[in-house]
């Protein structure tokens, strides 16, 4: 600011001519009101600067909808991934922490082939198919019409210590019986 003396309204600066300052009687009051105006500014500047980056960033609800709109399997689990969101503390909703959470929730439902031949719900439904059944009965009926001997030799290919029986008539297949029974 300059540091010359500031003369009030209707006097004459040190150059001769008047001095005006408006709708303001003195130049003290002229930077009192600045100073005043220039902090609303700011405020007002700080709270747009907000309100920008606010409407820049999508809210959560067209967050959840994108995500699901892209794995749709998502609002099945919808509970399951609240839950494990909010697992975690998540207070922010980041880019990836739906994905983490699907994924998360995803892994907990896999099974492996073995577990379900065993899990009755998979059996249940796999019988429930016609298809299935009938695939299963005429695997069994090939395997019978085939007549697949029984397996004579041990595991590890050692030779039994007697040789298989096998029977050439119907008389032979009795004493074969009698035998095995007694043993």
């Amino acid at each position: 600011m300059n540091e010359d003396k500031i003369a009030p309204a209707g006097e004459i600066a040190d150059n001769g001519q008047e001095k005006s300052y408006g709708k303001f009687k003195s130049a003290e009051e002229l930077l009192k009101a600045y100073n005043a105006l220039e902090g609303e500014f700011t405020k007002r500047s700080q709270k747009l600067s907000e309100y920008e980056k606010k409407s820049a960033e999508p809210d959560w609800e067209s967050k959840v909808n994108k995500f699901v709109g892209k794995y749709p399997i998502a609002e099945k689990y919808a509970e399951e991934l609240a839950g494990e969101i909010t697992k975690n503390g998540n207070k922010e909703i980041d880019e990836t922490c739906l994905e983490r959470a699907l994924l998360t929730v995803l892994s907990s439902k896999v099974k492996t082939t073995e577990e379900m031949a065993e899990d009755e719900n998979v059996i249940d439904k796999v019988l429930s198919s016609e298809k299935n059944r009938n695939s299963i009965i005429s695997r069994y009926l090939d395997g019978i019409r085939k007549n697949v001997p029984p397996t004579t030799l041990p595991k590890g290919g050692a030779i039994p210590v007697t040789t298989p029986m096998s029977a050439r008539t119907i008389r032979d297949a009795g004493e074969i019986a009698k035998k095995i029974l007694n043993d």
